[in-house]
């Protein structure tokens, strides 16, 4: 084989070479840029004093890219986090070594100590995250005056502990939640083990980062449903005051947060002339028989339903040639 007839192959193969150098290159900057964005809860390991260990191991225990957020279901003023579960097992009795970290490492709260400002509390099987089991126990921390919110879960605690716990009253102290977790809990139960679930930051106190770490058509779908929560929460504020001030009128306001919920289940989340008419009739009842069923309700809002199809038919029957 002559020369001339390797260099297709010598070529060839210093493109792939290129390729796979070019590739190395542009992973390994998608993976820079993804430490400086991430939002981490770690551990840092060092020798058990208050020196700066560089070659200390750093457990990561969850994380998530902070434009993976959304603003927060029930309040558009928060930002919250999902974190997505690492391999590694953080045991309670590790919880006082871990931090919430932001931009690769940079500390921004420590379990270690709270401030008389911030606190804790335990939160048992109340909360919004649809994958709580068995005996596990959510536990929420507020570190103040950031307003940022940390949630995680305790597995290994019994449910019956942790439910007595919530009902003493002198169990702990808010602001010393994380001695009593490490110190009772994990000395009782030292197989007990913490899997942290979300981070919540005041949208007021990350302004600047929304507008700098989203991109573009990223910022604009977050504002949109941002905007569509806050539209569905100031109809349902007008069904409420609605409600309220019909109920004011008649002498039974005694009934209003009650019957505010059955309208809401009811899915009555804006004002219209039929649902206001739907809401008259509701409290009508209520006002010759007080509380009653929500099949009750539903049958009232079923026959108005029903009326109302009737009129529109006849309507229609009427606006036709003959």
């Amino acid at each position: 084989m002559s020369m001339s007839d390797l260099l297709p192959l010598v070529a060839a193969a210093l493109n792939d070479e290129a390729a796979v150098d070019a590739a190395k290159e542009l992973a390994t900057a998608r993976e820079e840029r993804d430490t400086s964005h991430k939002v981490e809860v770690l551990r840092a390991i060092n020798d058990g004093d208050d020196k700066v260990y560089e070659d200390g191991e750093t457990i990561v225990y969850g994380s998530a890219l902070f434009e993976d957020g959304q603003y927060h279901s029930r309040n558009e003023d928060d930002w919250k986090i999902q974190l997505n579960k690492s391999r590694n097992i953080c045991r309670l009795e590790d919880l006082r070594d871990c931090q919430i970290c932001v931009g690769g490492g940079i500390a921004i709260a420590s379990l270690d100590e709270l401030s008389n400002e911030s606190h804790g509390w335990v939160n048992g099987d109340e909360t919004d995250h649809p994958d709580l089991d068995g005996d596990a126990c959510s536990i929420k921390i507020e570190f103040c005056p950031q307003s940022t919110i940390l949630t995680f879960f305790i597995r290994g605690w019994p449910e019956a502990e942790w439910k007595a716990v919530m009902e003493e009253e002198d169990a702990y102290a808010e602001h010393d939640i994380i001695p009593f977790l490490v110190e009772n809990v994990a000395v009782q139960y030292p197989e007990a083990i913490v899997e942290f679930k979300s981070i919540k930051f005041s949208a007021k106190k990350i302004h600047g980062a929304l507008k700098r770490l989203l991109p573009p058509k990223r910022k604009e779908q977050v504002r949109a449903d941002r905007e569509k929560r806050k539209i569905a929460r100031e109809g349902r504020q007008e069904v409420v005051e609605f409600v309220e001030s019909n109920m004011r009128e008649r002498g039974i306001f005694d009934l209003f947060h009650w019957m505010a919920i059955v309208v809401l289940i009811l899915g009555i989340q804006k004002r219209s002339e039929f649902f206001d008419r739907v809401i008259e009739a509701l409290i009508a009842k209520c006002e010759r028989s007080g509380m009653f069923t929500m099949e009750e309700a539903n049958k009232i809002m079923s026959t108005m339903e029903e009326k109302q199809c009737s009129e529109d038919l006849g309507s229609d029957d009427e606006k036709s040639p003959k």
